[in-house]
């Protein structure tokens, strides 16, 4: 069943998008291929911040530059989120590491096949590897937000060649706020809709709130899709402040080799 619904996928991407569908479809079986060789190596007992940091880096070339081709818009799109990707790998280590947050969480833990099946003596740092998820979970978020500013932004430059630095940035984040509340909606009702049995399985379960409020399963999926929102959030600013950079420098080093020719 998957590997139909898989086909069907595909094949829409391929009826829709036509050249850039396939070009997505490419680029999606890369970055399923990074994160393949990511969760490899984590269980290999490597360094999990170091190779989310190197993934995280190589998904965000395959999904920017390689997918929509190397120019200023992806350039600048890569930079922001760069940007705010470290500022929140200090964010929510601190948040993880405060809360204790890592590993398997009530219910994960009381389920049958982990108790009698698994070896949960993995030697992996699980602290770490919530890092990891969160971090990860939000990229996909902020590359999506990134790319919307700076391509809205090169298009204004490109119909009003007279706007200053500043007043581009400022329509960055003019945009930013019209489209951050459908993005913060749809990480909301995404994760949501993701635990929603969960949910329905503590509802008969008679669990009482004081439980589920003070419950590591609840801070798991309520931290990860917060962090999203900020990182969403984030993106905003970041993303105008670059591609308004990256414009302007590119059209004063454009001028400058023009007058340099016409010394000559």
């Amino acid at each position: 069943m998957i590997g139909i619904l898989a086909l069907i996928l595909f094949i829409l991407i391929l009826a829709v998008g036509g050249d850039r569908g396939a070009v997505s479809i490419m680029a999606l079986t890369g970055n399923i291929a990074v994160l393949s060789l990511a969760v490899v190596l984590l269980a290999g007992g490597h360094s999990p911040l170091v190779i989310t940091l190197l993934a995280g880096c190589v998904i965000s070339y395959i999904t920017l530059i390689k997918q929509n081709g190397k120019n200023v818009k992806t350039k600048a799109a890569f930079l922001a989120a760069a940007i705010v990707m470290l500022v929140l790998l200090f964010a929510i280590y601190g948040v993880i590491w405060d809360s204790k947050s890592g590993g398997l969480n009530e219910i994960q833990a009381m389920q049958e096949d982990v108790m009698y099946y698994y070896n949960v003596d993995v030697h992996i740092n699980m602290l770490h590897i919530a890092v990891c998820i969160c971090l990860l979970s939000t990229l996909g978020a902020v590359l999506d937000t990134a790319l919307s500013i700076t391509s809205s932004v090169y298009e204004v430059a490109v119909h009003k060649k007279d706007l200053s630095r500043r007043e581009l940035y400022h329509s960055g984040l003019q945009i930013g706020r019209e489209i951050i509340g459908t993005t913060i909606n749809t990480l909301l009702f995404a994760y949501l809709g993701e635990s929603m049995l969960l949910f329905a399985y503590l509802k008969t379960g008679k669990f009482t709130i004081e439980t589920i409020v003070n419950s590591k399963f609840l801070f798991q999926n309520v931290a990860v899709m917060l962090f999203g929102g900020i990182a969403c959030l984030l993106a905003v600013p970041a993303a105008s402040l670059c591609i308004a950079h990256f414009i302007r420098s590119k059209e004063r080093i454009s001028l400058a080799g023009e007058k340099q020719n016409k010394n000559q």
